[in-house]
């Protein structure tokens, strides 16, 4: 029983032209791990950043809402306050 049909060359080449072939092929290779790597940075980078934008946002965000809660709080007290004279307006 044939497992496995014989590999037929298409043309005969020397070991230096495949090893040849072989390197240039790994060259290839690396170049374009290379450019996946940089892609890959630059895309963390640009998380990061995005991430510290929302983070920022959620800060201001909470800052904003403390700040009208005081200020209402203001209000709220003005407005309730029976005395006032024509300087508080």
């Amino acid at each position: 029983m044939k497992l496995r049909e014989e590999i037929k060359n298409p043309e005969p080449r020397d070991l230096s032209e495949v090893l040849k072939d072989c390197h240039d092929l790994v060259d290839d290779l690396r170049s374009k791990l290379k450019k996946k790597c940089d892609e890959v940075l630059d895309l963390r980078k640009e998380i990061d950043r995005l991430q510290e934008y929302a983070n920022n946002l959620e800060v201001i965000e909470k800052s904003h809402q403390e700040l009208n809660g005081q200020l209402q709080k203001q209000i709220d007290e003005f407005v309730r306050s029976p005395r006032r004279s024509t300087d508080d307006v």
